[in-house]
């Protein structure tokens, strides 16, 4: 999707990212304690296996410039995960989009695009539901992108 949209020039920010497609499960600022961070997610998702995900449709942030998003299915152990990052850092302030009760999964396909529908209409012709794994967490600072810590959840293939 994210080559669709840059080929057609509607958009290009993901591909020039440089990041794989991902769920982010909480953004905290850059003044954020980075070894309270990294200790937290490695104490918090070592036990973690590879969580099936489906993207079942897309979905639009509204506001100065829409975002387009792939919407996956929510499920219980997605939540879970989500409320486990946030248990092991309760006193750190996350984005408020990333709080329990506000955030909205969601794989980000655009950057803010004054007219989605360009976007839509582009990739809905060969749209069908995608899926996969969600198999590494991984501690973030972006822009640019740059991973401080990466770890391969467990997968079994029963």
């Amino acid at each position: 999707m994210w080559r669709k949209l840059a080929a057609d020039g509607i958009d290009a920010d993901r591909c020039q990212l440089g990041y794989a497609p991902h769920i982010t499960l909480a953004i905290y600022p850059d003044e954020a304690p980075l070894n309270r961070l990294r200790n937290a997610l490695e104490e918090t998702c070592r036990n973690w296996e590879a969580l099936p995900v489906c993207l079942s449709g897309l979905g639009a942030f509204p506001g100065d410039g829409a975002v387009l998003w792939a919407v996956p299915v929510v499920t219980a152990e997605l939540l879970a995960r989500h409320q486990a990052i946030q248990t092991a850092l309760p006193d750190l302030k996350v984005h408020a989009h990333y709080r329990p009760g506000a955030w909205v999964p969601h794989v980000t396909l655009s950057g803010a695009l004054p007219d989605p529908g360009l976007a839509f209409m582009a990739l809905l012709p060969n749209w069908e539901p995608i899926t996969g794994f969600l198999d590494r967490v991984e501690l973030v600072r972006f822009r640019p992108v740059e991973v401080l810590h990466s770890a391969a959840c467990s997968r079994s293939d029963s």
